[in-house]
């Protein structure tokens, strides 16, 4: 309802309407599903510890990235090393969290702090927070799809894909179709970005599923949808996170646009994620 809060009644009334739905717990690894003929989307407990971990270094990547971007810069410094200061903030750890939780769910590392449940929104830990409810609106928003859609799981390989195809599309253009071109597109498309950034991890972790489309396929869709301009703070923070958490090593040449920088790290996945 947050993600989009334009469209809330359109999705009480015309997509959950007078039928129950149930949002249940899942004690699997780190997954979200959908069983349609029941109306019910599953969560499981690893999902949601490891989409938070992802969302904490979405949004650390991002506060440090831009911030430093903007900052006076050195006689004769032509980039930015925000290496020290994600080391400082243990992102990589969260991110070992985060795919470890892809294999099986794990108890939460003792030496790790755990999310805050209620802090302040203009507090680091209420800005992950918002970052991770974004973020799961889109994967919330894609098994709905597949409930709102009736769709199958006994039907051909190519059949299926075709649903995570369309399921995709619903949660992008439901979130992004009535978003405007302020800010609250900008939020919106690096909402999604997170969560691509969450299948890219799953990817590398178990591989591609026969009956899902790969990661960079999906990005790919999706990002045909984003449509923002050259200097898009959205699209420049979706740089930054996508960079830091899929390709860190990779020196980058110098950009005049955000853009830029979005679609020189769009062909490095293209690289880092073949699809024949």
């Amino acid at each position: 309802m947050h993600i989009a809060p334009e469209r809330g009644r359109e999705l009480a009334e015309e997509v959950f309407g007078a039928e129950k739905w149930a949002l249940l717990p899942s004690e699997s690894e780190a997954n979200f599903y959908a069983i349609p003929q029941d109306k019910a989307i599953y969560l499981s407990y690893a999902g949601l510890a490891s989409l938070w971990c992802v969302a904490h270094a979405a949004f650390h990547i991002a506060d440090i990235a831009s911030r430093d971007q903007r900052a006076a810069k050195q006689p004769g410094q032509t980039e930015i090393d925000i290496g020290a200061k994600l080391a400082a903030r243990r992102i990589s750890d969260y991110l070992a969290y985060a795919t470890v939780l892809f294999r099986a769910d794990r108890d939460w590392p003792i030496e790790l702090p755990p999310p805050e449940i209620n802090p302040s929104f203009d507090t680091a830990g209420g800005r992950v927070n918002n970052v991770f409810f974004g973020a799961l609106s889109w994967i919330l928003l894609h098994e709905i799809a597949h409930v709102h859609h009736g769709d199958q799981k006994l039907i051909p390989v190519h059949l299926l894909v075709r649903q995570e195809y369309r399921a995709d599309d619903f949660a992008t253009r439901w979130i992004l179709d009535e978003a405007g071109n302020g800010l609250h597109r900008e939020f919106r498309v690096l909402m999604v970005v997170a969560a691509l950034t969450w299948l890219f991890l799953q990817e590398k972790v178990v591989g591609i599923g026969s009956d899902h489309p790969a990661a960079i396929l999906r990005f790919r869709e999706a990002a045909t949808l984003f449509q923002m301009g050259d200097r898009s703070v959205g699209l420049e923070n979706a740089g930054y996170i996508l960079k830091a958490v899929l390709d860190p090593t990779t020196p980058a040449p110098q950009f005049d646009t955000p853009k830029q920088l979005f679609e020189w790290v769009s062909r490095r996945l293209e690289a880092l994620f073949p699809v024949s």
